[in-house]
């Protein structure tokens, strides 16, 4: 059977914890689920049948203070039992996304060529009425309408000194803990507060910044 290859671009447990502990640095881990079925355009809607309703990967934010970097730890690219194969993308060629402060980069990767895109936060955020609590952090509100994934709901926590969040979405204050949507949702797994290496999460001086 020829093998299909459906490109979803995006965009955009337990708990280490104890008292007195250092909440600087750590490494935080988000489950990303991609309902593959609400995603496919029109034109991909013949082979429903032939790929999974929803692919579920794994991404690793690591963090020392105000810095951080997001990578996805699984792999790219699953195949369906019936030979599918489904490409999940955040943004085509990217490889790992640097935060410091309220600033992002996108690193990506085109034909062995890496640059530094610059990310900018949404303008089309808008905060919502509603609080809850999430992995023990107090979240609040924040809804997002994206052209191609509809509206999200972001649940944002100011506990952590840091702004970033899953598939590289991030507000302008915050670090997301939870997405919710029809055909993406994200949620963290695991919070260990363990000593990372700035330099890790610093964005590469060698590497050429570029605007979007």
């Amino acid at each position: 059977m020829k093998k299909l290859i459906f490109l979803l671009a995006i965009a955009g447990v337990s708990a280490t914890t104890a008292i007195g502990q250092d909440k600087s640095q750590g490494i935080i881990t988000y489950e990303v689920t991609v309902n593959v079925h609400a995603s496919m355009k029109p034109d991909q809607l013949k082979y429903k049948d032939l790929v999974p309703e929803k692919v579920v990967t794994k991404e690793v934010l690591s963090f020392n203070g105000n810095k951080s970097l997001l990578v996805r730890k699984d792999q790219e690219e699953v195949t369906s039992d019936e030979g599918a194969k489904i490409k999940i993308a955040a943004n085509e060629g990217q490889v790992a996304v640097y935060t410091e402060g309220n600033q992002a980069w996108s690193l990506k990767d085109q034909d062995g060529k890496k640059t530094l895109v610059i990310q900018e936060t949404k303008n089309s955020f808008e905060n919502g009425t509603q609080t809850k609590e999430i992995f023990g952090f107090k979240c609040r509100e924040v809804l997002f309408k994206s052209k191609n994934m509809g509206v999200l709901t972001l649940w944002v926590t100011d506990d952590l000194p840091l702004t970033a969040g899953p598939m590289g979405l991030f507000v302008d204050k915050g670090l997301v803990l939870c997405i919710e949507s029809k055909k993406l949702s994200a949620v963290v797994t695991n919070v260990n507060y363990t000593p990372v290496n700035i330099q890790e999460v610093t964005k590469p001086a060698d590497v050429q910044i570029v605007k979007k």
